[in-house]
């Protein structure tokens, strides 16, 4: 590919305070005989890079941000080449958990709860890439807005087709978060589904519950663009929240029920009450849109859950749900890249991030191409 970096430095956009963007370069060191070095190809702008700008998750800083990143394998030791049957040139998608693969959560599945701590490294639980390891953590090489980063022997690789479109592949993330959400939602072929805000992951679980065998799809939110742009990714019916009567069209479209399952990607607690309004007795509501640190939602305990038995399932990031993901990709079953709608240098960082704050040019998704512009 032209243009692609050397292995002796990397670019790197650093979060070095709230609302502080700067581009440095970091030294890549010699690959380690149990790991790799990924070359970023494309990684997405996620609402979650601009809340951790904006300290509104944590103090990670310095963070290096990314963790929807996918790329080609630069260099990889002996060790992790075998184990992995990788070499330079593979197509790969990393998953952004960093599991310890041993604590209670892993051993049982769940390693998006994965309990250890590494006090030597300043690390606390769930490491994730380019969320909450900082840059000061040995070598640097921790999130996706780069040229270059570092996959150690814990972290969890896909390979990805060799024909596959860069701007599907890295749709790899969220498409995995859609999975996982689907799958905490127990959903059954058949049963209807509610999918309350129709960002990129809210498009996404359409067609991964389109995949899983929902039987109607319906899709809620506040854009007319976005609900068209579901209809291409398995809704059947949409819904703008704006202008209609959500519960009336919600049974409209569902023959005069509410829905089996309802999952709530929207990241507002009006939206998660929503869809606990919007489920049927006995029927299930997956939570999975993150509303930001201390944000009570508040529940009509009795009239609401209790006396209608409602599975409340909150639904936390992606793990197990790449496999599927990548398949899905693979399939090209739905037109994965047209949700890809700005692209943009590692030197436009802030201006892509003015686009997606300000939802600008009819923006969906927008990714950082670290092969553009001028390299190390």
């Amino acid at each position: 590919m032209p243009g692609l970096p050397t292995l002796t430095s990397s670019r790197q956009v650093v979060f070095e305070a709230p609302d502080e963007i700067a581009l440095v370069h970091q030294p890549v060191p010699p690959v380690g005989i149990d790991d790799l070095l990924l070359r970023v190809v494309r990684v997405g702008i996620c609402a979650t890079d601009l809340h951790l700008l904006a300290g509104h998750i944590g103090d990670p800083f310095p963070l290096v941000p990314g963790h929807e990143f996918v790329g080609e394998v630069a260099a990889i030791g002996a060790d992790a080449a075998r184990r992995r049957g990788l070499e330079p040139g593979d197509r790969i998608a990393v998953e952004m958990l960093l599991p310890c693969r041993s604590c209670g959560r892993c051993r049982e599945g769940r390693y998006n709860l994965c309990e250890a701590d590494d006090p030597a490294a300043g690390l606390g639980r769930g490491r994730q890439y380019g969320v909450n390891i900082p840059r000061t953590v040995e070598p640097g090489l921790w999130g996706g807005y780069a040229d270059m980063l570092l996959v150690p022997a814990e972290a969890i690789t896909h390979r990805l087709p060799a024909t596959l479109p860069w701007d599907d592949a890295v749709l790899v993330e969220p498409l995995a978060v859609a999975f996982r959400a689907v799958h905490r939602s127990r959903l059954a072929p058949g049963e209807t589904v509610v999918v309350i805000g129709p960002g990129p992951v809210g498009i996404l679980t359409a067609a991964a519950a389109r995949s899983a065998g929902a039987g109607r799809i319906v899709v809620i939110g506040t854009r007319d663009e976005r609900l068209a742009l579901a209809r291409l990714f398995g809704a059947d019916s949409v819904v703008n929240s704006r202008s209609e009567d959500v519960e009336a069209a919600v049974r409209a479209a569902l023959g005069g029920r509410l829905a089996d399952v309802v999952v709530e990607i929207a990241g507002v607690p009006e939206a998660q009450q929503q869809a606990v309004a919007l489920a049927r007795r006995g029927g299930r509501v997956v939570l999975a849109g993150a509303c930001g640190a201390g944000v009570p939602v508040t529940f009509l305990a009795d009239e609401q859950l209790l006396t209608r038995e409602i599975d409340v399932l909150p639904s936390f990031l992606s793990a197990g749900g790449f496999e599927p993901a990548v398949a899905m990709l693979g399939r090209g079953e739905f037109p994965f890249s047209s949700l890809v709608t700005h692209r943009f240098a590692l030197e436009e960082v802030a201006e892509a991030y003015r686009v997606v704050a300000s939802r600008d040019g009819g923006v969906v998704k927008a990714v950082l191409d670290p092969t553009r512009g001028d390299v190390v």
